[in-house]
């Protein structure tokens, strides 16, 4: 796996209530990135994230894991965590390290008691929402949309709205581009095509409320706006990478998983528009590789070879194999002979690591 510059990082944790289909979704974004030749399944006992005995035993996700994926000369770090309560300490520890979280929905189930917890415990931290299950039966995008709004007091602002429903689920409208995108089979691939003229209503209202919040995260562009001009989609685009950074406003986007359809739009907002490792709030306003090092443990496992193994979010500086850290916990330095990049339980050397990059480092004290 290549080294990335902090720009070029986005940390993202996958969060909400168990069977909403998280780890489908790490499974689609990793196939789509060309990681997997297939998409994994859980009940086949065979995802990327869910390798823990219990875990296949069960099918459920019982600890937090790692899965970078590599995307448009961006590194998405994806942490998978689980939705059931027992579990929802392995949650708390990835909010410590993510810039922004990407909260899991299904279109039958709508807003359940692990979404409303994690929302509420992590107010301010960026958010995206996916409405996943889109081609299930009795899936139904606007009630949920409509749940979400109830719920909480965010601004909720869809991106997309679905071509069809349950059996004829097949494309999403983005609502930036003004354009239907229809997806292809299981390949993550869409062709792009004008937006059904019975859509064309609820496009058009959404669109205005996408636009309206777009412009109130900027001044400038609130200026124009107000002044009845219209924005450009690379304003509009502007102003809602700020507005997902500042986290005014959580957007709403749709799809299947298991089926790979509205994976790519995601992954592309992600890079586009999800809040960069500089605005995490132990850093905020800081020059992140000029800093010096600074780095936090974030979870340790067992490997059956190498023993202990501490994963860790560098948030500044610049951290390089065979370095001598501080330890501030032990008051003593420490070496790191070697820097891991973990993809679930598989790992891989990397020379370095810049700020905003999660990697992981054998039996510190």
């Amino acid at each position: 796996m290549k080294v990335y510059p902090s720009g070029n990082i986005r940390n993202v944790a996958l969060v909400g209530h168990g069977g909403t289909g998280k780890t489908s979704l790490v499974e689609a974004m990793l196939f789509n990135t060309g990681a997997t030749k297939r998409i994994g399944k859980v009940d086949d006992g065979n995802t990327v994230s869910d390798y823990l005995p219990e875990e296949i035993k069960r099918k459920i996700t019982i600890s937090s894991s790692l899965v970078p994926c590599e995307y448009r000369e961006h590194k998405i770090n994806v942490i998978d965590t689980p939705g059931y309560s027992d579990f929802y300490f392995e949650v708390v520890g990835a909010m410590r390290v993510v810039d922004s979280m990407v909260i899991v929905m299904s279109a039958t189930a709508g807003v359940e008691v692990q979404t409303e917890i994690v929302w509420e415990d992590f107010p301010d931290t960026p958010k995206i929402v996916f409405i996943n299950k889109m081609d299930r039966e009795n899936a139904n995008f606007y009630k949920v949309l409509d749940q979400i709004k109830e719920s909480f007091s965010d601004n909720i602002v869809p991106v997309q709205l679905p071509i069809g429903a349950e059996d004829s689920f097949k494309g999403v409208v983005d609502l930036i581009k003004m354009k239907a995108f229809i997806f292809d089979g299981g390949t993550g691939k869409a062709s792009e095509q004008e937006i059904p003229a019975d859509l064309m209503d609820d496009v058009d209202k959404y669109r205005e409320a996408l636009v309206e919040a777009a412009a109130e995260a900027d001044d400038d562009l609130l200026a124009k706006y107000l002044e009845g001009e219209e924005l450009t989609d690379s304003e509009i685009l502007q102003g809602i990478k700020e507005a997902c950074s500042k986290g005014t406003a959580a957007f709403v986007f749709c799809g299947s998983a298991l089926n790979n359809i509205g994976i790519t739009p995601l992954m592309d907002f992600i890079v586009d528009c999800g809040a960069t490792p500089d605005r995490h709030p132990f850093v905020a306003g800081k020059n992140v590789e000029n800093e010096p090092l600074s780095a936090q443990v974030f979870k340790t496992i067992a490997d059956p070879y190498i023993g202990r193994l501490n994963m860790f979010r560098l948030f500044t500086g610049h951290l390089k194999a065979d370095s001598v850290v501080y330890n501030s916990n032990k008051e003593k330095e420490e070496k790191i002979a070697q820097i891991l990049i973990m993809t679930g339980k598989e790992q891989a050397n990397v020379p370095e690591l810049y700020a905003g990059d999660i990697g992981a480092v054998a039996k510190l004290s």
